[in-house]
């Protein structure tokens, strides 16, 4: 029977990169390296798989930036002492100063109680050293950033942790694991570190991440859609991204399922095939090609990131209340620094991870996290501001420039404290206010008695409050001038009779007064107006006060005609004492002369004052005929009239 193995790699890139410091192919961060075991066919669940067997004390180098070729992956010049078992991971020296990055490992047999030890190689003197500290039965080791190198003991689910001093030492025991998951850890910068039940045959499967002293600190679920199978290998976190190893359902290649990891459920729906390999595949039974068993990469293929949220108590208050707010950190290292912020601006002293302030309407409240950890690229975060709802819990206060106002006013605006409450008006219909600002528009209200009501902004912790005044619409009258004698010129008459709306108790005043005798305070009026164009208005005032307007424009055209008497008696006793012409226009006369019978001239004047009083250089002239002779202009014409005129004495 033929059976085709395909190598497995198991984990990616990493994020950093130190250099070696001998000849030896010492790690750097930025390659992937494994060891590889021969494997030998075994029943598993009824299904004949490949179990790694003896190590082949090879070491590679795997770069992912590269393509897949004959030299990549590559034989490290580096190789395991006689006595490896397995279990690769890279670290500094544990309990040194040297930063070198190096290669740890597990040697002895797990088959001899107190055989399996922890080996590292030496970058100073290029040897492998055999510490002798025990590691149990946990031969899966993973390096962490904070100096320690965690160890898995698959069968009993337990965790030890190894600092380089002496042997691994007892964490906790994981629970619900089961036995088919990768035999793994990774651990990140900080020295946190992740396992993974993949399977879920006996409980749910999960990824978990644990502090440095084991307390829980994220758990996610795992979701295997495509029901990949797993036997021992080992898991890997770069980035965002976690790989296992898998054994394919149909054709029972090894290959290296993928996920995103996203908060809440990881679903492994991505999966490639292994590393190709020279090796041949025996038929039937027996040990077969190489397969890759383990692998080692740097702590800091998982990125680390500080982050800091704030929370408030209470979030809900009255104006002066004093808040405690709480920042909560990761990635903040072993000393972080704490900086509070009000608006922007740092408040000195406040740098406990727990602030108190009496938080004012509209106040941002954010805090300043400093890292103290190398292991995250941001050091310096701000939190985003906390959510409190703060208002002002004052009585309200609420005033209009009136309290009776006409229907048809312009808008009024109203005095209020505290801002940022809200205006309701009763009855709903027929008063139109504005629920923010409490504006009034008049346009199309209605006449009646009205409530309005500002409503101070509350929250649980703060009831609103209210205050109510009133405001009374009242009706407005109408004003419409309407001309009774529609005369276009003054040949007709100067007299026009005018009227406007009529009402009951109403107060009416026609303007100019001049216009009108004394009978201007009547809704029906008669005014004399003058030729050419004459504005008049009217105002209406009703018993509550409102007052309407109306403006009109009368065009008289000028009457040219005029009279002159036939007669006149200058005898001094006021009546008919002078000859002049009498015309309901302003006549503009150019000249005005008087004639004896003999034709002597006795009079001569013009303009408006031009008049005989019978008198020829203040001597009194005898009765009898004289003519006259009159030149004027009118409506911008010129006319002439003569005639005689009879001076009785």
């Amino acid at each position: 029977m033929k059976k085709k193995i395909r190598t497995l790699i198991l984990c990616l890139v990493v994020l950093c990169c130190f250099k070696s410091k001998s000849q030896a192919q010492l790690p750097n961060c930025s390659t992937v390296y494994y060891d590889d075991y021969q494997a030998v066919w075994a029943p598993f669940f009824g299904v004949l798989v490949p179990w790694p067997g003896p190590s082949t004390l090879k070491l590679y180098n795997f770069d992912p930036a590269a393509a897949i070729s004959p030299t990549n992956p590559s034989l490290n010049t580096i190789s395991f002492p006689p006595s490896f078992f397995g279990g690769l991971t890279v670290s500094k020296v544990l309990n040194s100063n040297d930063p070198t990055l190096t290669f740890y490992g597990i040697y002895g047999s797990p088959m001899i109680p107190g055989d399996v030890r922890f080996c590292y190689y030496d970058p100073a003197t290029s040897t492998w050293v055999m510490t002798n500290h025990q590691a149990f039965e946990a031969v899966n080791i993973a390096a962490g950033g904070n100096g320690i190198i965690y160890c898995y003991d698959l069968i009993n689910q337990k965790i030890y942790t190894y600092d380089g001093t002496g042997d691994a030492s007892f964490l906790m025991t994981i629970p619900d694991m089961d036995p088919e998951s990768p035999s793994d850890l990774v651990a990140d910068c900080e020295g946190n570190w992740y396992i993974m039940n993949f399977s879920g045959r006996e409980h749910p499967p999960f990824l978990r991440k644990y502090s440095p002293a084991g307390v829980l600190l994220e758990s996610w679920n795992v979701s295997n859609p495509n029901n990949y199978r797993i036997l021992g290998g080992g898991f890997a976190i770069v980035g965002n991204t976690i790989y296992t190893d898998v054994i394919l359902p149909v054709s029972l290649e090894l290959g290296l399922a993928s996920a995103t990891i996203t908060p809440g459920t990881i679903v492994f729906n991505n999966v490639s095939q292994g590393l190709p390999t020279s090796a041949t595949t025996p038929a039937g039974t027996g040990y077969t090609q190489h397969i890759i068993g383990d692998m080692g990469t740097c702590p800091q293929q998982i990125p680390l990131t500080a982050s800091i949220s704030v929370t408030a108590a209470p979030t809900a208050l009255c104006l002066g209340t004093d808040v405690t707010y709480t920042a909560t950190i990761t990635g903040g290292g072993a000393s972080p620094q704490y900086q509070w912020f009000v608006n922007g601006v740092a408040v000195p002293g406040a740098t406990n991870p727990t602030f108190t302030y009496p938080t004012a309407l509209n106040e941002q409240v954010t805090c300043q996290l400093t890292s103290s950890s190398f292991c995250v690229p941001e050091r310096v975060i701000m939190s985003a501001p906390v959510s409190v709802d703060v208002v002002d819990g004052s009585d309200p206060s609420l005033s209009y420039p009136f309290e009776k106002i006409c229907e048809q006013a312009l808008q009024t605006e109203p005095v209020f404290l505290p801002p940022g409450g809200t205006f309701s008006v009763i009855p709903a219909n027929g008063l139109n206010v504005n629920s923010t600002n409490g504006k009034v528009d008049f346009t199309g209200s209605r006449t009646g008695d009205y409530a309005i009501t500002y409503t101070t902004k509350g929250n649980s912790s703060c009831p609103s409050k209210s205050i109510s005044v009133p405001m009374k619409v009242m009706p407005q009258p109408q004003a419409k001038i309407n001309i009774l004698d529609p005369f276009i010129s003054l040949c007709q008459g100067g007299e026009i009779r005018l009227e406007t709306n009529h009402y009951p108790n109403t107060n009416y005043h026609w303007w100019p007064q001049h216009y009108f005798s004394d009978n201007f305070f009547e809704n029906s009026v008669t005014g004399k107006f003058p030729e050419g164009t004459s504005t008049v208005s009217v105002y209406v005032e009703n018993e509550y006060g409102c007052v309407a307007k109306d403006t009109t424009t009368i065009k008289l055209e000028a009457c040219c005609k005029f009279d002159l008497p036939n007669a006149f008696t200058p005898n001094g006793d006021g009546r008919n004492d002078y000859f002049a012409p009498v015309s309901m226009s302003d006549l503009a006369i150019i000249d005005f002369s008087i004639y004896n019978r003999w034709g002597q001239l006795v009079y001569k004047g013009f303009g408006s004052d031009a008049r005989w009083d019978g008198k020829l250089k203040s001597k009194e002239l005898a009765q009898g005929i004289y003519n006259y002779m009159i030149t004027f202009t009118c409506d911008n014409q010129q006319f002439s009239r003569k005639g005689t005129i009879n001076l009785i004495r």
